[in-house]
């Protein structure tokens, strides 16, 4: 469908552009125009190497993945694209004269502020682009000056359909922009895109119709254009990195916590490898985004009067004076990249380490540093000792439970050692620079963080089954940094002989990498919810166990007192629809049938003539247990695996967290709350209107919320209703007898429904005897729920969430063969 909001889609220029060519074509199109279909565009390639491996063990590791029926919508599986044609520019015109024939016309908000950005945006470029110091020929400037010439007539044109709406876009670009600023702020001729909201939010016409085809516009590939498409690119780098420190400003103050920043941090990293592939062709006609940036940093510097190579002492990259146009354009980090690309042989990546030639970063002084030369020299050693780890965990790459995007960048270049490192993978590893120096001798927050939220969950499994499958996969999560394997490997090394004299102490990494941390911690808590809910909804204890709650409380025969604090936290996670159909039953005849309804029996399977017979269950019709984080799943999802794939665009990120949304208005059987549309239709509205940043920071807010319900721990949960419907049985054996009630520990959980239907005067399944209608198991169940409420068992949950485990608590944990990275066995070999 035709994308009415691909205006705030980065790189902003080139989707403007794309959006006037769509619109043109379909609207023209559906009133009977011809578009001439030209050769499709060529999308992707043949992975090789690494690459390969990569792909090849993601797709592994997906279909080993079993997952309960509400899970299916979390492998984010992609529909085909769409094919992809281009609009010749020339055609523009003709393309606008045939629409302006059409009866009736509407044109749409979004069509006039597209065309109008790229008009004003494009249009004196070439005077802005010679005030910075960089040439232009005239063939270049006059082929970008005919484009804006098409446009104008294009707008021209379509003139008298566009009426009074105007965009206040040209109005703010003329009196932000001023010739004598233009080499001050390389940004300026991007201000275009940051019109006012109450213009964003004007009424708009009718949208252009559905098409299986997209159109996007020729694009020029002058120089003038290349660095148009790359000054957009470094804005939109800059916004995000301005949102990357607001957000871990509002960690380090105790605002979010460490996984929703992290996440939030790694999905940004997605959009800007998403944004520079966006225009990779674009730039490589000047020799790719390593180059161009080169170059760029190059013209700045003549801007400012800074002789570039004019280096002050041996081993400088460049004139350190030039140090604060560098970190813009980030040619520290990727002139350091480059280097160690180049000095670092492929199959030895992975057993380097900083030796401390020169020096070794300070985390005292931070982002301290005062100097230009301060601030160079924490950069350096910082990349320094960072590099050689991340390099190890490209080569370990199968074995970690994570892959976070600089990890994966590394293992791209990684495989192709002719290629020079992305633009977006220098920016992502400036972004960890400005986080560790941010956080100065605080860095190692995120790795104390991390092992507290490893004690935690490991705590929380010293109860459940050993043998269950589920269990294990938390405690894979949990045990994959108990020991450091890069120390571990190094060790090794040193004691052979091979490597230098010191090595870095165990978790340095960590302590250094608090975005890895975060990501870390994220995980834990998506494998204890993904592996938690099946295995508690399995038996169905807890669907049965909150119909009775229910009805004892709704009769009154609960202590006011006492409350199942637990269970209450279930239910709102859950949502009622997760164990009730319909409206909340509130008499005896209406708390069985609803009961019955929403295992999936019907009310007659408990008739006499059937109470020797085995409970029939319908299984496409009982209610379950559904996910509660969606959005925090499906950002783990693309951390768990690790195959080559397409990176999040904004599209995609704002797509994932509507989806969230309408989430938490669906049950399990995947049936969506009409009620609540109006509520999931205003969020996507308001969504609809953020800029990349603003959608970074609400992936940030969405996963903060989802916390609680990712943290809740269902393994628990089980246990405890499992332990009550024991009491349960035992108590409702001695008013029945000891004969009465089935000992097969499958049919524990309709102890909960044997009240119900006691109440309602209908016969158990499970006994010979008719039960007529009576109180008696109401009242029973109330006993035995009240003790077990004053024992505190009610409240086990909440407590565990609120205590922090220590290392001794976890001593008598049995985790198996759980070792990850084969360190056990290394200790063995080598008797470490």
């Amino acid at each position: 469908m035709f994308d009415a909001n691909c205006q705030w889609h980065l790189p902003k220029y080139k989707a403007d552009t794309d959006l006037v060519a769509e619109w043109l074509a379909i609207t023209a199109k559906t009133n009977g125009y011809e578009v001439a279909a030209a050769t499709p565009i060529a999308t992707g390639g043949r992975l090789k190497g690494k690459a390969r491996k990569l792909a090849k063990a993601g797709a592994a590791k997906t279909s080993q993945t079993t997952t309960t029926a509400s899970s299916s919508s979390l492998r984010n599986s992609t529909p085909a694209p769409k094919s992809t044609h281009l609009i010749k520019i020339k055609d523009f015109e003709t393309l606008a004269a045939f629409i302006s024939k059409i009866n009736s016309l509407k044109i749409p908000k979004y069509f006039v502020v597209a065309l109008d950005r790229v008009i004003i945006a494009r249009k004196g470029f070439a005077d802005r682009l010679t005030s910075s110091g960089l040439k232009v020929n005239s063939l270049s400037e006059g082929r970008h000056s005919f484009f804006v010439e098409v446009l104008e007539k294009v707008r021209h044109i379509l003139k008298p359909f566009i009426g009074t709406t105007q965009s206040d876009s040209e109005e703010t670009t003329k009196a932000d922009i001023k010739p004598d600023e233009a080499a001050k702020n390389i940004f300026s001729v991007l201000e275009v895109y940051h019109t006012s909201t109450e213009f964003q939010n004007a009424p708009d016409a009718v949208p252009a119709p559905a098409t299986e085809v997209k159109y996007v516009a020729e694009q020029e590939d002058t120089f003038m254009d290349v660095i148009f498409a790359f000054t957009a690119l470094l804005d939109d780098y800059h916004r995000l990195r301005t949102e990357i420190k607001s957000l871990w400003t509002d960690y380090v103050s105790g605002n979010l916590d460490l996984a929703a920043v992290s996440v939030a941090t790694n999905v940004a990293f997605e959009m800007a490898r998403n944004m520079e592939e966006e225009i990779e062709s674009l730039l490589g006609k000047e020799g790719g985004g390593s180059l161009v940036a080169n170059r760029y940093f190059a013209a700045l510097c003549t801007v400012f009067g800074i002789e570039m190579n004019a280096k002050k002492q041996p081993g400088d990259p460049y004139n350190l004076d030039a140090y604060d146009l560098a970190d813009m354009c980030m040619m520290n980090s990727l002139t350091m990249l480059a280097s160690y690309l180049q000095s670092t042989g492929r199959s030895e990546m992975h057993l380097q380490s900083y030796n401390g030639s020169f020096g070794w970063y300070d985390e005292t002084v931070g982002d301290s540093a005062q100097t230009r030369r301060q601030k160079w020299k924490q950069d350096m050693t910082a990349m320094l000792e960072f590099m050689p780890d991340v390099s190890f965990l490209t080569s370990k790459i199968d074995r970690s439970t994570i892959v976070d995007e600089i990890t994966r960048g590394m293992v791209y270049l990684a495989n192709d050692r002719t290629q020079d490192p992305p633009f977006w993978l220098a920016w992502a590893t400036q972004i960890y620079l400005d986080i560790l120096q941010f956080l100065g001798q605080d860095c190692d927050r995120g790795y104390r963080e991390m092992q507290q939220e490893c004690l935690n969950i490991k705590h929380s499994m010293l109860d459940i089954d050993p043998s269950s499958k589920e269990r294990s996969k938390v405690l894979h999560a949990a045990c994959i940094w108990d020991n450091d394997p890069m120390w571990m490997a190094r060790k090794l090394m040193l004691d052979l002989g091979l490597f230098p004299n010191k090595i870095a102490p165990p978790f340095k990494f960590l302590c250094r990498n608090p975005i890895y941390c975060g990501l870390l911690i994220h995980n834990m808590r998506s494998k204890l919810h993904s592996s938690g809910g099946p295995f508690a909804a399995t038996p169905g204890a807890l669907l049965g166990l909150t119909q009775l709650y229910h009805a004892l409380r709704q009769e009154k025969m609960l202590a006011d007192d006492l409350e199942w604090e637990d269970l209450e936290t279930l239910r709102k996670l859950q949502g009622n629809p997760s164990f009730f159909v319909g409206d909340l039953p509130t008499n005896r005849e209406a708390y069985f049938k609803n009961y019955c309804l929403s295992i999936g029996t019907s009310v007659t399977n408990w008739a006499p003539n059937r109470r020797k017979s085995k409970l029939k269950i319908n299984s496409a019709n009982r209610r379950n247990l559904k996910y509660t984080a969606y959005v925090s799943l499906s950002t783990n999802h693309r951390l768990e695996h690790p195959g080559a794939r397409q990176p999040w665009s904004p599209a995609a990120v704002e797509a994932v967290l509507n989806e969230g949304v309408r989430k938490q208005y669906t049950d399990s059987r995947e049936h969506f709350q009409a009620e609540f549309k109006d509520v999931v239709e205003k969020e996507r509205l308001e969504l609809a209107k953020l800029f990349p940043p603003g959608i970074i920071r609400k992936l940030a807010l969405a996963i903060q919320n989802e916390i609680l319900g990712i943290s809740f721990n269902y393994f628990t949960m089980h246990n405890e209703a499992w332990n009550f419907l024991g009491r349960l049985q035992e108590g409702f054996g001695q008013v029945l007898g000891p004969n009465v009630l089935s000992k097969n520990p499958d049919e524990l959980p309709f102890a909960a429904g044997l009240a119900l239907a006691a109440a309602a005067g209908q016969m158990s399944p499970q006994g010979d005897k008719k039960v007529e209608k009576s109180d008696v198991l109401m009242h029973g169940a109330a006993d035995v729920l009240q003790q077990f409420l004053r024992e505190g068992q009610g409240s086990v949950i909440k407590e565990a969430l609120a205590k922090k485990s220590q290392p001794e608590d976890v001593e008598s944990l049995e985790i198996g063969d759980i070792d990850p990275w084969g360190i056990e066995k290394l200790k063995k070999v080598y008797r470490f």
